[in-house]
């Protein structure tokens, strides 16, 4: 019995362009969700999206290779196997009308685990209503009044040369006129500054689409759970968080580094100063609130109604190792 592809609404019949390349059904389907959302795919992620057997992937991953369309590559910074798929060739990308896209080009580890990650995400909520590729969203943001200079954007090039793109990220979003649902990727990175940068890219749009009706969400993508609880940690202090939250100063900063240490030592007459154990645990999480809206860059209040976060187990490390 031939193997039927999962109902993916927003590829809209773009499949039919790769089917005409000789690709059956299934495969122009998956195909084309990889070329649109990421360029790359690990086996593990097309059989779980069509619930197929390993051969069934392995047999197209071997003619997509000799078809020299793509090469199979290990995972970067693993002491592991397993590979990935990178389809990089023109002709499926100019099949889809989507010549030029950076898919097409091999990337360094971390904006790897990005791209796989949002694909993962992407095949987890096939029924959304998915803005594919850039025209996509700048089409559908603007066709609602919303300027371009409030999407987010960056230039290349100089001069008379210089060319301005939006969501260089390139993460999923998926929106209609109810609800639009912004897809953060993790990047492993210790710090927030991608994250507080993001928001801030981001920030006008969202206003400007809430004040049309339009509810925001972000859904946050981890490859750890430790990750992902740290990530919804500060998406909660993002969800409709105070217009004007007071930054922590260096002595509340103190305070709660001292309860934290008084808790870990476990020394009762520690918490004597901030009138018992009890005390010290509230005004640390008050501080501990405040902090995460800070360190997130939503201490000005993010307009956001509401976020989701999940980690990918296929993609964690200890999955891979």
């Amino acid at each position: 019995m031939a193997l039927t592809a999962p109902e993916v609404p927003h590829l809209a019949g773009r499949d039919a362009a790769l089917r005409e390349l000789g690709y059956r059904d299934w495969e122009a389907a998956w195909i084309a969700l990889v070329c649109l959302h990421s360029g790359v795919f690990t086996r593990t992620q097309c059989i779980k999206h069509h619930h197929c057997s390993p051969e069934t992937v392995r047999s197209l991953v071997r003619r997509l290779v000799h078809d020299r369309v793509a090469r199979e590559l290990p995972l970067p910074d693993m002491d592991t196997k397993l590979r990935y798929t990178h389809l990089h060739s023109r002709s499926l990308y100019g099949a889809l009308g989507n010549e030029n896209i950076r898919h097409r080009k091999k990337t360094r580890p971390i904006h790897l685990f990005r791209r796989l990650l949002s694909l993962d995400h992407v095949i987890r909520h096939p029924d959304l209503p998915w803005l594919a590729t850039e025209q996509e969203k700048v089409d559908h943001f603007t066709g609602r009044g919303i300027r371009r200079e409030d999407l987010p954007s960056q230039l290349y090039g100089r001069g008379d040369n210089r060319t301005r793109r939006y969501f260089v990220q390139k993460l999923p979003i998926a929106a209609d006129e109810k609800s639009a649902t912004f897809v953060y990727v993790d990047p492993g990175r210790r710090t927030d500054k991608e994250l507080r940068g993001w928001r801030a890219e981001h920030d006008a749009l969202w206003r400007r689409l809430r004040a049309l009706g339009t509810e925001v969400y972000v859904a946050g993508v981890a490859r750890t759970v430790a990750a992902q609880h740290a990530l919804s940690r500060k998406l909660a202090a993002w969800q409709n968080a105070p217009a004007a939250a007071e930054p922590l100063t260096p002595e509340e900063r103190e305070t709660m580094a001292a309860i934290k240490a008084a808790i870990l030592s476990k020394d009762r007459a520690a918490f004597a100063r901030w009138g018992g154990l009890n005390p010290a645990r509230r005004m640390a999480i008050s501080l501990r609130k405040r902090a995460d809206l800070e360190d997130s860059g939503g201490a000005s209040g993010a307009p956001i109604d509401g976020y989701s976060t999940h980690h990918a187990h296929g993609l964690a490390p200890q999955a891979l190792a």
